[in-house]
């Protein structure tokens, strides 16, 4: 019995009247998201990078040469959040992995790009998160990931289309 299947039992006791089973779906990938990215915390610590710093340089890595993006497009492209992204991007400049730019086409605007250190640090931190991805779906069966990853690609979309 996971957590989740708690806080249902206790609905449908106070509330039989209505179905908890979207609530249990969406809570469980909600608490799922919550534990993946704080052991992603521990796993990335060692490296000097949070699940923030990771994102935004391998969000750059990703993107290929010139390894630059626009703040917007980092926001975009990367999975974090839109709080505060001057303020991420600061803190890793000063970690010495971006640098700024100014945009040629923008005279307010700044490009951000990464710095050889943190195209070295990306790949590397990269590496360790794919590793330790792998043990925590272990024991998960492959064709189970399969299915899983088919279903919550075909909700993402979905949401993705009508949400935005």
């Amino acid at each position: 019995m996971d957590s989740v299947a708690q806080l249902l039992s206790e609905w449908a006791r106070e509330r039989p009247d209505i179905d908890t089973a979207p609530v249990g779906l969406v809570a469980r990938v909600i608490r799922i998201a919550a534990l993946v990215t704080r052991s992603a915390e521990r796993w990335l610590a060692p490296l000097g990078l949070t699940w923030e710093s990771f994102s935004l340089i391998v969000t750059l890595r990703r993107v290929g040469q010139p390894f630059q993006l626009r703040p917007l497009e980092l926001l975009q492209d990367s999975l974090l959040s839109s709080g505060a992204m001057t303020n991420r991007i600061d803190r890793v400049e000063a970690m010495g992995l971006v640098v700024r730019l100014r945009d040629p086409n923008d005279r307010r605007g700044v490009i951000v790009q990464l710095t050889p250190e943190g195209r070295k640090l990306a790949d590397k931190a990269f590496e360790v998160h794919v590793t330790e991805l792998k043990t925590l779906l272990k024991g998960l069966p492959a064709t189970d990931r399969k299915a899983l990853a088919k279903l919550l690609s075909g909700w993402l979309s979905e949401l993705e289309e009508t949400t935005s």
